[in-house]
């Protein structure tokens, strides 16, 4: 190990310490704790439950919290089976047979037995946890369901192609109302909570049945928009999450690139506040959840570790300074786009030094899912080695509203490259790095983003990293999620449409690179367990800019994938990344700060 890649190595290893907690839920956490490398079940007051081999993605306590049903997995391919975790045994047993895919479950009042979908069979089974007996029924075809708490006997969700989301009591039979994107329900007083793509809907449950057609109830055909209590809904914010506490719906949503919680009396809004403070940190409040009523927060930021707080008055929710780790501040600039729109990347660096320095620039930037300053292991590792680091805030995600997602989805998709385009020369126009020291670094769809912005703007960055990206936008379908994609880069099928994904996609960029080209230096990672996206594109770009003359080379992240990942898959996938950034950006220094001691 060289000199360089070892104080890489030691750094990250000291920023993986700090765990990862979930909230907790019937009174049990599902996280990884300080110092550990996988994730487990432990209760409030730190003690573990459980912390299998394997990977567990969901936790359902009952009711009496007894027993925990578990979505757990053997590898980080997503795919994974039902087990019952006895709490106070601490033994997991597992059920083969039931096999699920992100799926829910829902136990009876009395805890004797449960329901859970298991959708990579398409089947609704019920298990008596003392008899032992199953019982499954079929799915309907092409139809996705979800169980949620409310009512005598839970909620049930089905989605069924072009109609939406159904909603209905499966105590009564009485439908609540339809929506074409449902996220969520939960109950609400006597009514039921919905958390939908367009807002919140509080609904009456009073039992209003539906008719022989199974069509939805009368003046519940949209949404349930005659008998809705109150409907509250904000277009320049993205609902992340809802939590029921005392008298007050509380909302955590994203607003002008940060966190924010909104309270809610009776859908009117009555607070909107900064989710989270620090003196030095750019702090994201990720979670909220209400367990035994207390309404928690999960807060972290580029150098804050994550943690559970509780908010204690209706507030601004303070990070004690104790938190705080002194290893850098991060500063959020707002930087103009060629068209006159204010772009923001938040830069985290060390304390008291000056540009230009190393600088990893990352991006997402589509399907509506917002690019905050979160706690990443590779952050303080490569601050504390002298370099900077970078979130980029995109049109086409989730970070102002709907019309800032539609600005760079589908046929605007180039919108969302051309701002990554715009935020690097403006933090090299600033002083903060130079192109030399400039790497950018994307995963899944960021990763097409970065590609497409390193191949149209050699002159911009050293090099580039792209982590499971779809980078063949013309042939979409051959990953096994491609089909969802092709909406969000404009692929409709015609011929406009394929001209569209032709000039857009970073694979047939570079596969029509002349030799000699300019091409910025290329890491493509790819990850052994992925059940999403195919190694196939990035071993095609890597080729393709070696064609050219450039230098590429591919990294497989073995035992990784795009579901839950152990600590040693993400130490060494995070410590090529910032190997390859700190090859590159120190050969343009005439000190190298990557070699300076902590």
């Amino acid at each position: 190990m060289s000199a360089r890649r070892s104080v890489l190595d030691d750094a990250l290893a000291r920023a993986e310490r700090h765990g990862r907690p979930g909230l907790p839920v019937g009174g049990f956490i599902l996280g990884r704790a300080d110092g550990r490398s996988r994730r487990g079940i432990h209760r409030l007051d730190g003690t573990t439950v459980i912390e299998p081999d394997g990977h567990l993605h969901r936790i359902f306590p009952s009711p009496d919290r007894r027993r925990i049903a578990v979505e757990w997995a053997p590898t980080a391919d997503e795919n994974a089976v039902l087990g019952i975790v006895d709490a106070h045994g601490g033994t997991l047993q597992l059920h083969p047979d039931i096999r699920l895919r992100y799926d829910t479950a829902l136990w009876t009042p009395d805890s004797r037995s449960l329901d859970v979908v298991a959708s990579r069979d398409r089947m609704l089974v019920t298990l008596d946890l003392q008899t032992g007996e199953q019982r499954a029924a079929a799915l309907e075809a092409d139809a996705r369901l979800r169980l949620f708490p409310g009512g005598e006997s839970g909620l049930r969700a089905l989605s069924s192609g072009s109609r939406g989301t159904t909603l209905t009591d499966r105590g009564t039979g009485a439908s609540l109302g339809r929506w074409p994107a449902l996220l969520r329900a939960s109950p609400l007083g006597t009514g039921v909570l919905v958390w939908h793509d367009r807002g919140l809907d509080a609904v009456p449950n009073v039992g209003a049945g539906k008719d022989d057609a199974g069509k939805d109830g009368a003046g519940k055909d949209d949404a349930g928009k005659d008998d809705a209590l109150w409907r509250w809904h904000d277009p320049d914010a993205l609902i992340v999450d809802v939590a029921v506490h005392d008298d007050r719906v509380v909302v955590l949503a994203v607003a002008d690139g940060c966190s924010v919680l909104i309270d809610l009396v009776d859908g009117v809004e009555v607070t909107r506040i900064e989710a989270a403070s620090s003196p030095s940190d750019a702090l994201t409040t990720t979670m909220i959840g209400v367990d035994d009523g207390v309404l928690r927060l999960g807060v972290e930021g580029p150098l804050t570790p994550p943690r559970l707080l509780q908010r204690e008055r209706r507030g601004t929710v303070v990070v004690p300074a104790a938190a705080v780790r002194p290893l850098g501040t991060t500063v959020r600039h707002d930087i103009r786009a060629d068209d006159g729109v204010i772009l923001t990347v938040h830069v985290t660096s060390p304390p008291g030094t000056e540009g230009p320095l190393p600088l990893i620039l990352t991006c997402y930037g589509g399907f509506g899912v917002p690019h905050l300053p979160l706690f990443e292991p590779t952050v303080p590792a490569w601050v504390e080695c002298g370099g900077a680091y970078a979130v980029a805030q995109l049109r086409g995600g989730g970070e102002r509203g709907a019309a800032w997602r539609e600005a760079g989805r589908g046929r605007s998709k180039h919108r969302t490259i051309a701002d990554l385009a715009d935020i690097a020369r403006g933090l090299i126009e600033a002083g903060i790095t130079r192109p030399d020291l400039l790497v950018l670094a994307g995963a899944s769809l960021g990763g097409v983003v970065a590609a497409g912005c390193a191949i149209a703007h050699p002159e911009l960055c050293a090099g580039f990293v792209t982590t499971a990206a779809p980078l063949d936008l013309l042939h979409l379908d051959d990953h096994p999620l491609g089909a969802r994609w092709r909406a969000e880069f404009g692929d409709d099928g015609t011929r406009e449409s394929r001209a569209h994904l032709r000039a857009l996609s970073p694979l047939a960029q570079a596969e029509a690179l002349p030799a000699g080209a300019r091409i910025p230096s290329y890491l493509g990672v790819v990850l052994g367990e992925d059940t999403r996206v195919r190694a196939r594109d990035t071993h095609r770009m890597v080729e393709a800019l070696r064609r050219a003359g450039g230098s590429a080379r591919l990294w497989t992240a073995s035992g990784a994938g795009h579901g839950a990942n152990e600590s040693a898959a993400l130490h060494e996938l995070g410590l090529t990344v910032l190997d390859f950034a700190a090859e590159l950006t120190t050969e343009s220094t005439t000190e190298s700060t990557m070699g300076r001691a902590r």
